[in-house]
């Protein structure tokens, strides 16, 4: 299937706008002083255009996925650290 050249640009540009800041706290669930603070600390990359920040939809995503949480890496960590710690008891009860 071949799609039109107008419909595919439109399709573009869609998936990725940019948020202002109350846009992207609607779409992101977190507040507007909270995404402010990112963009303080340099985290969050973003654009000022005559003093309005905004934020591209793609750029904010790919930050996003920074804090994705793995639960198997999670429970992995805290089991390495139970087994290491039963270890260092029955080392130190040895002695």
């Amino acid at each position: 299937m071949i799609i039109p050249k107008v419909i595919a640009e439109s399709a573009i540009v869609l998936s990725d706008q940019y948020f202002d800041l109350k846009g992207l706290s609607l779409y992101s669930a977190l507040a507007v002083p909270t995404l402010r603070d990112y963009i303080r600390e340099g985290a969050l990359p973003y654009f000022k255009l005559k003093g309005k920040v905004l934020v591209r939809k793609s750029e904010f995503d790919t930050w996003l996925e920074k804090f994705r949480v793995d639960r198997k890496k999670d429970l992995n960590t805290i089991a390495n650290e139970i087994v290491h710690s039963v270890k260092k008891r029955r080392i130190g009860q040895a002695i």
